[in-house]
């Protein structure tokens, strides 16, 4: 597949780094790793490309044979391995998917925080994606009835890409870790995770008797969403939101965490923070304007709860804006001299 293990180590460090957005209490271990050498070699990237949809990209090879054991929050997990062989377990359930095994796709929707394996083995190459999508993404597109189908235990089904979407992720392998930030990319790495979603969500569901036959979505908190993603809410306590909704704040945290899976002040605050990083890059937004932006009245508070969610600071999307700007240029005057 590709000389992954040319490329550049990954360490254990690097790894918990990259899955903090994802999971929680990661655990790796291998057959004579030393615990100082790089587990992996290769390139691993995780981009947030909208509120609740985060999209990982593993091209690796396994130095030891990687076993990695967290646990999943709630939500929904669309698998694509178009190269090597994963070996995955969430819950109970476990799965081989690649080009040599049976299945290349996998979707699993999560109800609740669940305990996940992944057992590689050493010398193994792999190319994965994987995009995770959160309980409030899915309301917010119409999918919250497959997160309510099955309350109580995770539900996988396989599922079959098309020819075209296996040319879209092939193509993702070649994006260099300078294009990723780039608002032309973001642009396609953002068409890419919707059609990935829509194939899986379309093609592995078990049966549309599920979709009616599963509860109403709580229209109180459907309004919420609509308020999120109008801007409504941004820079409302959540007191004042659940007044609004003519709720206890009580009792809207409670539904909320209920049916979205994470607590609603985290969900804000990243929610939030999103939006002002995606303006930094987009329009080369000041930190001042967009501290503002995600409800802060401090610049620096702002930077501490950026770096504690994202791992990066402000400044270094800035840079990346003032990049993307400098090749722009260079494009529309390579343009107009054509």
């Amino acid at each position: 597949m590709g000389g992954p293990s040319h490329q550049p180590e990954i360490s254990a460090t690097d790894l918990q780094q990259l899955s903090a957005s994802l999971v929680k209490r990661q655990r790796l271990d291998a057959p004579s790793w030393d615990h100082r050498s790089a587990l992996l070699t290769g390139r691993m990237w995780v981009s947030e490309l909208e509120p609740g949809m985060q999209l990982r990209l593993a091209d690796i090879q396994d130095r030891f044979g990687l076993t990695s054991q967290a646990v999943l929050p709630a939500g929904i997990k669309i698998a694509l391995v178009i190269a090597g062989n994963a070996r995955v377990r969430y819950g109970d359930f476990e799965a081989s998917l690649g080009p040599q095994a049976t299945h290349t796709g996998l979707l699993v929707t999560l109800p609740s925080a669940t305990n996940f394996e992944r057992r590689g083995q050493a010398g193994d190459d792999e190319r994965t994606l994987t995009l995770s999508l959160s309980p409030a993404w899915a309301a917010r597109h119409g999918y919250q009835t497959v997160m309510t189908a099955s309350p109580e235990a995770p539900q996988a089904a396989y599922w079959s890409p098309s020819a075209g979407l296996l040319a879209l992720a092939s193509r993702l392998f070649t994006l260099q870790p300078t294009d990723i930030g780039h608002p032309a990319y973001r642009l396609q790495l953002v068409g890419f995770a919707m059609a990935l979603a829509g194939e899986a969500l379309a093609g592995a569901h078990p049966s549309p008797a599920m979709l009616t036959s599963s509860p109403s979505p709580d229209r109180r908190l459907a309004r919420l969403m609509s308020m999120v993603d109008s801007g409504q809410a941004r820079g409302v306590t959540q007191a004042e939101l659940a007044h609004q909704l003519g709720m206890s704040l009580s009792n809207l945290q409670r539904r909320f965490h209920h049916q979205h899976g994470e607590a609603l002040g985290s969900f804000l605050r990243r929610h939030h923070l999103s939006l002002a990083r995606d303006a930094m890059v987009r329009e080369a937004m000041s930190i001042e304007t967009a501290a503002a932006l995600a409800g802060y009245t401090s610049a620096t508070n702002f930077a501490t709860a950026f770096k504690r969610e994202f791992g990066t600071r402000p400044s270094d999307h800035q840079k990346a804006s003032t990049v993307n700007r400098c090749q722009q240029t260079v494009i529309n005057k390579a343009l107009d001299a054509s």
